[in-house]
């Protein structure tokens, strides 16, 4: 059967347009003096600013003259005109590659990017769904065997084949282990026996049926959750001890050397590459190094093109575009997790348990406003909860959207809070004759987007007559205060899901704590709906793409505009930074053919479409 066949028939492969990837698939970073990231949390990643234009328009970063840069030395141990360099985070790892243990590997150091391959890669900037170490997976009827057949071709960077044995290893592997990073979880849940009946072939064999179980293999957000390992190289090693160093995986290159001193690792191309044909990136080597903590001090690298990624941040690169500095391509991607407002649906928080103060509070924000000045680049409201990605779109309902149309409309927000929490004879509303007093939450710093966002909403609440305070908490005072339910309000970022369903399954009443009792990440808002309840567990048995799955995701939809247990507020950018003295090709809002993220796996494929300028570097 033809790998892009029907998705309405029976057991397939699966393969282009799919969206439904992976919850918990996100990297964050903190930034690096003037670098180029975000943050390790399980959330973020991205840019955008014009309302994220994911277009296929010819690219438009022609080699920029590099004779008006004033070009430094960049202090590399490689030929400079081969050599891209990216800036990266302050690492504190350099002999380790063991990403199943905490601080096994340094992150974002290449290994994820360079050296680490999928079985299939989601591109959401355009949608698009690659088979790589895999050429497909199918399931059967009844979703309780799930196929993957992988390229023949495949191999080890130290010339073993990669096998159906090495998939086998690894999920039984994680399956066996929940104290390995990545262990348990589904794995655990679903995984009865791997069968191998031949080397390009392995099936699961699952002890209760879901249709979602290849998620977990896709690099969708960062890197995959399952990363597949070597079974020549791990089997007999203690997982929890093991160093994998120098890292054996299967990509385009090779760990030459880490340089302590420096804070560097260079990495080289592998000559006998098995994807050649495929991905035969320009440069020969591609180094990553933590950048200056002085954001001058980065930027002054970026614009002297020692660094072709990152080592720039937002301020300093508006200052050289208004400058006239000509090789700077700036890029923009949303982040996968809108900014939203969680909020507490426990009737013990009283009024915050009525739908229409949710759509009271909907009624306060002025997306507008907020997307316009707010974030550090322009971004479009948001409406669903989940990116405005090509592949979300499936997801989408326009006219529920028009139906339940957001606005900014304080005369409304006052005609529903009158109808719930009149105001008394003293001028106070009161909420079955309690007053009202609104606590919002953010673990945003005074300076930051969602304290900014948090403290809008309080200025709006206040003039519909219901106080409000406003506090930043610190990330574990945050975080304990958000899991125990101790909250009204959170202005926040949304979890990732790009199957809503995924979303609808942790909404379940059966996962809402009661206040002051941790949620463990499940149902934070306290939500209870027996009609959601009942349509999540008749989706969680269904292919989410299926015709028969989309009148449910519509009716759960339905329910999410008029209950609004969590209200998203903006789609969020944040932009990367490409110096095009060395290298062109890089993405750009024009031509944004794949994601622009440098820790991402799927920069692979940059490196793939970049051409070298000819500019040498100084002697």
């Amino acid at each position: 059967m033809n790998a892009v066949s029907d998705m309405n028939e029976g057991p397939r492969p699966q393969f282009e347009d799919v969206a439904e990837v992976v919850r918990y698939q996100l990297s964050r970073r903190s930034l690096v003096g003037g670098g180029a990231a975000a943050a390790l949390t399980g959330l973020l990643a991205a840019c955008s600013g014009n309302g994220g234009s994911y277009s296929d328009k010819p690219a438009n970063n022609k080699p920029a003259a590099s004779k008006s840069v004033q070009i430094g030395k960049a202090n590399i141990p490689t030929p400079r005109d081969q050599t891209v360099i990216i800036a990266q985070v302050d690492y504190t790892v350099f002999d380790s590659w063991n990403r199943l243990i905490p601080n096994g590997a340094p992150s974002s150091a290449g290994l994820e990017s360079l050296a680490m391959e999928a079985l299939f890669y989601l591109n959401l900037a355009t949608g698009e769904l690659k088979p790589w170490l895999a050429t497909e997976y199918k399931y059967n009827d009844n979703h309780t065997e799930l196929t993957f057949k992988f390229d023949p071709k495949a191999k080890w960077s130290d010339g073993q084949p990669f096998t159906s044995k090495d998939f086998k290893f690894t999920v039984e592997l994680l399956r066996d282990r929940k104290d390995l990073l990545g262990g348990g979880g589904d794995l655990t849940d679903f995984v009865q026996t791997v069968e191998t009946p031949d080397a390009n072939t392995a099936v699961i064999k699952m002890n209760k049926p879901t249709p979602r179980l290849h998620y977990g293999f896709v690099a969708a957000i960062a890197a995959p959750p399952y990363e597949i390992l070597p079974e020549h190289i791990w089997r007999g090693q203690d997982p929890t001890k093991f160093k994998s160093n120098p890292p054996i995986r299967t990509g385009p290159y090779v760990l030459d050397k880490p340089i302590r001193n420096l804070k560097m690792f260079v990495w080289k191309k592998n000559p006998d590459y098995w994807a050649k044909d495929k991905l035969d990136p320009a440069p020969q080597y591609a180094i990553f190094q933590s950048t200056s903590k002085q954001a001058d001090q980065a930027s002054l690298a970026f614009e002297k093109a020692e660094f072709d990624v990152g080592s720039i941040d937002a301020e300093h690169a508006k200052q050289l575009t208004n400058q006239g500095y000509p090789n700077l391509v700036t890029t923009q991607f949303h982040d996968p997790n809108p900014r939203v407002l969680w909020l507490n649906n426990d009737p013990a928080r009283g009024v915050m348990a009525e739908p229409k103060m949710h759509w009271a509070i909907n009624y306060l924000i002025d997306r507008q406003k907020i997307g316009d000045s707010v974030w550090q680049v322009k971004v479009p409201p948001a409406i669903y909860p989940w990116a405005d990605y090509p592949s979300n779109d499936k997801w989408k309902n326009d006219q529920l959207a028009e139906k339940y149309k957001f606005e900014f409309s304080p005369d409304k927000a006052v005609q529903l809070l009158d109808e719930i929490a009149p105001k008394g004879s003293n001028g106070k509303r009161a909420y079955k004759g309690k007053e009202i007093n609104l606590e919002i939450i953010t673990p945003s710093d005074v300076n930051g987007g969602e304290y900014a966002i948090g403290n809008l909403l309080k200025a709006e609440l206040i003039k519909a007559g219901v106080p409000a305070t406003l506090r930043s908490l610190s990330g574990s005072v945050h975080d304990e205060k958000f899991q125990r339910g101790e909250y009204d309000i959170d202005s926040f970022w949304a979890g990732f899901s790009f199957d809503p369903e995924q979303l609808y399954m942790d909404w379940e009443s059966s996962k809402a704590k009661p206040v002051g009792t941790n949620a463990v990440d499940k149902n934070k808002m306290r939500f209870r709906d027996p009609q959601l309840d009942q349509l999540s567990a008749k989706l969680a048995q269904m292919d989410p793409t299926s015709a028969e799955a989309k009148p449910l995701l519509d009716q759960a939809l339905e329910i999410y505009f008029q209950k609004l247990p969590l209200i998203p507020v903006i789609q969020t950018g944040y932009p990367s930074f490409f110096n095009t003295t060395f290298w062109t090709g890089w993405p750009t809002d024009d031509d944004l053919y794949q994601v622009p993220l440098n820790w991402w796996p799927h920069f692979i494929f940059v490196l793939g479409r970049l051409k070298a300028t000819g500019q040498k570097g100084p002697a």
